[in-house]
């Protein structure tokens, strides 16, 4: 379910123009770095997808979301629940 919703939001986010990063865990990527890394039009933001709701962070996941989102105030935790509202907020923001 994970994989396929960032698939979705991936597609969604290239469909609008935006430059989409898919990060893959190995060398060169820190611990923690969320799923999906996004820009558009000179603003930034990212994305770590969760399976559900209730999924866990993984080692170092809470310590970057909360990194970014000092930097950033587009960083978000998304799961099939909430991605459709999201969705509407990086609509109105960017698109």
């Amino acid at each position: 379910m994970e994989t396929k919703l960032q698939g979705d939001i991936i597609k969604w986010l290239r469909s609008r123009g935006a430059y989409v990063i898919k990060t893959r865990p190995g060398p060169g990527t820190p611990k923690g770095c969320p799923d999906i890394i996004f820009l558009f039009e000179g603003a930034w933001g990212a994305i770590e997808v969760k399976a559900r709701k209730t999924a866990k962070f993984q080692q170092g996941q809470e310590l970057t979301i909360n990194r970014f989102s000092d930097w950033s105030s587009f960083i978000y935790v998304a799961h099939p629940e909430n991605w459709p509202n999201i969705k509407d907020e990086l609509t109105k923001l960017f698109f």
